[in-house]
């Protein structure tokens, strides 16, 4: 049994030198822990086999590691990007707002983040760009409707200016071909006679009558346009002459209109000249005599009214001899002859309105 015994443990002992060189921790063998060599065989060739995936286990770790660090490295990486994005955004130049906002809203505009900015900048040119294009497409429809409503009142013009030269035509017709037909009896006597020649000439009768009725209808609309802008401009006539008169003459117009006619018919005017004028039925050259003795008039009073006020001077009595007594009223005679003569000297308003002073004291 003994031999036996050191046979095994003879033939194991030199197989253990392997176990204490390998690195790894394993539990110790005994001599109880295999039943024959072949056993501890197979447990050293499994030992062997372990050795490499040990040493491949520390390598395999630090690359666990390094991919836990990676996100923070690459996070490292990309922060100098960024900050250079961030670098190049502030560089930007600024995004002026809107024209058609307000004061405030401007105002607010540079608190707004750039993105909020961009959107409504460009939502704002495209409003502008609808809006110019309607104001586009709306001016171009007017131009259209005013050369429509031109070319129509141009044809109407030209319609109604052929009128008279139909209305003739149709006349030198009616001259030339029925001369003969004058009364009733010449239509029954042609009617009986000739039935062909009768409805020529009634044809030519209903032309006449359209031709003439067209031409009424037209004469019609004409004075009815005459008379719509006769009445806009005495409106506006008399609106422009009531803001230029005075208060003081605002007072006194009413009794001044009131004495206008005698004033007119005086000046060498009609009754019926003035009404016709009034109502816009006749007109009046400045040629006229009167006309221009109504401008003169103004000039005249305008003159007066710019003249600078001066004192009136007051008429020195004549020299009385002594113990001579002057008939009564010689000094106010005196004193009007001195007026006028100065009046006809110097043809002033002043001069005027004293002598006219000094004529209605000497009769009262």
């Amino acid at each position: 049994m003994s031999d036996a015994t050191s046979g095994p443990a003879a033939d194991a002992a030199p197989a253990q030198e392997p176990i204490a060189r390998i690195d790894v921790q394993a539990p110790a063998i005994t001599q109880e822990s295999f039943s024959d060599a072949s056993e501890a065989a197979r447990y050293l060739a499994s030992l062997r086999s372990k050795k490499p995936q040990a040493e491949s286990a520390p390598q395999a770790a630090p690359a666990e590691q390094d991919t836990g660090d990676e996100p923070a490295a690459a996070q490292q990486e990309a922060d100098p990007g960024e900050e250079i994005e961030a670098t190049e955004a502030e560089e930007l130049p600024p995004i002026e707002p809107p024209r058609s906002w307000t004061k405030e809203a401007k105002d607010r505009w540079a608190g707004l983040p750039r993105e909020t900015q961009e959107y409504l900048a460009q939502r704002e040119s495209e409003r502008d760009r609808g809006l110019q294009r309607s104001q586009n497409e709306i001016a171009e429809q007017r131009k259209a409707a005013q050369a429509a409503r031109e070319a129509a009142e141009q044809a109407r013009k030209d319609y109604e200016a052929r009128l008279p030269a139909l209305m003739q035509a149709l006349d030198g017709v009616n001259q030339q071909n029925f001369a003969d037909i004058r009364t009733m009896d010449d239509v029954v006597k042609l009617q009986s006679e000739d039935p062909f020649r009768f409805q020529a000439w009634q044809v030519h009768q209903m032309r006449l009558q359209a031709a003439k009725a067209e031409t009424d209808r037209i004469t019609r609309e004409q004075q009815g346009e005459a008379q719509s802008k006769w009445a806009s401009h005495v409106q506006n006539e008399g609106a422009k002459f009531q803001e230029s008169l005075s208060e003081a003459d605002k007072a006194k117009l009413g009794d001044l209109m009131k004495e206008a006619p005698k004033f007119l018919t005086d000046r060498g005017f009609t009754q019926q000249e003035l009404a016709d004028l009034w109502n816009g039925k006749e007109r009046l050259s400045l040629h006229d005599h009167r006309i221009q003795s109504l401008i003169l008039d103004g000039m005249k009073y305008r003159d007066i009214q710019n003249a600078p006020a001066r004192a009136v001077p007051k008429p020195v009595p004549p020299v009385q001899r002594p113990g001579a007594a002057q008939p009564r009223g010689a000094s106010q005679s005196a004193s009007i002859q001195a007026l006028n003569q100065r009046l006809s000297e110097t043809g002033s308003v002043n001069d005027a309105f004293a002598l006219w002073q000094a004529r209605k004291s000497s009769r009262g």
